[in-house]
């Protein structure tokens, strides 16, 4: 009998910096999954991703149960999101194996406790929520939750180019470098708040767009304030970045037309660096829900 999980990825996020004298970051769900898929075998056992690996043996501990009876499971996951480029694929794939575990033992834990898990085996971003929220992703902890975003889409900006979370983190600069972010990075949590109470878009790119700008002294992003400057000119609402990745969203409503940007992004030639120019359709929780459910029940 297999188990199945299920996990979306994000395209960077919102706002990520220091906060209250920790990190914190808020990301967003975009209609990208990975599907984990658990069975008990006697032979050609799949060991799957290490890192997966772990999230089985991690739940595995939490009930008590002894990691001996998890040697015979197979794990395979399928994913189209991209690797190393920011858009929480290592994440998503925790989090599906997660609760695929869960559902192969028949077990329940609250979302907080599936990051918090995911937490201890690399840091992790705030997809594993349904909610939008300020999020530690150190110790998978949530701060502060904030209202949802449901009317917006982004254009995802991706180049052939990755980069691991790892090799960001591994400076031994980062939290101070990061610091001297944290009066702009307190106003784009403001701003983020605000405008997800509001829906209003404009609030919510401008704390994307002062995230972004801020992050520029961790990891440069290449033709950032072009794509800015396009971002304006076409009347989108703000760019937001993988704060330790390399991708890049535009972040327009429901009802613009996206193929016209992404025209005079391949205009400018911005196409030359970011090979993959694609849109996606950011979820919130109700929606997430929906799609998750309807998936599962077609892998059953």
């Amino acid at each position: 009998m297999k188990s199945y999980g299920i996990c979306p990825a994000s395209c960077g996020e919102f706002v990520q910096g220091i906060l209250d004298g920790e990190e914190y970051l808020s990301s967003y769900a975009i209609d990208m999954f990975s599907i984990a898929t658990l069975e008990e075998k006697q032979e050609k056992i799949n060991l799957g991703p290490k890192k997966s690996r772990k999230a089985i043996e991690k739940v595995f501990e939490r009930f008590n149960i002894p990691l001996k009876e998890c040697k015979n499971i197979s794990l395979e996951i399928n994913s189209k999101i991209p690797v190393g480029k920011g858009m929480a694929s290592s994440t998503a794939d925790i989090g599906a194996t997660i609760k695929a575990t869960l559902s192969m033992l028949n077990k329940n834990l609250d979302n907080e406790e599936i990051s918090r898990i995911a937490s201890q085996i690399e840091p992790t971003d705030s997809t594993l929520l349904y909610k939008n929220s300020i999020f530690n992703p150190i110790k998978g902890q949530v701060k502060k939750y904030l209202s949802t975003l449901d009317n917006g889409k982004v254009i995802i900006l991706e180049p052939n180019e990755i980069l691991e979370t790892s090799i960001i983190r591994s400076n031994p600069d980062y939290l101070d470098i990061k610091l001297e972010n944290k009066g702009i990075i307190k106003e784009s949590f403001n701003l983020l708040e605000e405008g997800l109470k509001e829906k209003n878009l404009k609030l919510i790119g401008k704390a994307c767009t002062l995230s972004s700008l801020a992050n520029e002294n961790i990891h440069k992003k290449p033709y950032l304030n072009e794509i800015i400057e396009i971002s304006n000119k076409m009347g989108a609402y703000g760019v937001n970045i993988a704060h330790s990745g390399t991708v890049m969203g535009i972040l327009i409503d429901n009802n613009m037309d996206h193929e016209r940007i992404i025209g005079h992004l391949k205009e400018k030639s911005l196409d030359d660096y970011y090979k993959n120019i694609h849109l996606s359709k950011i979820i919130g929780h109700k929606e997430r829900e929906e799609i998750e459910w309807s998936m599962l029940k077609t892998l059953k």
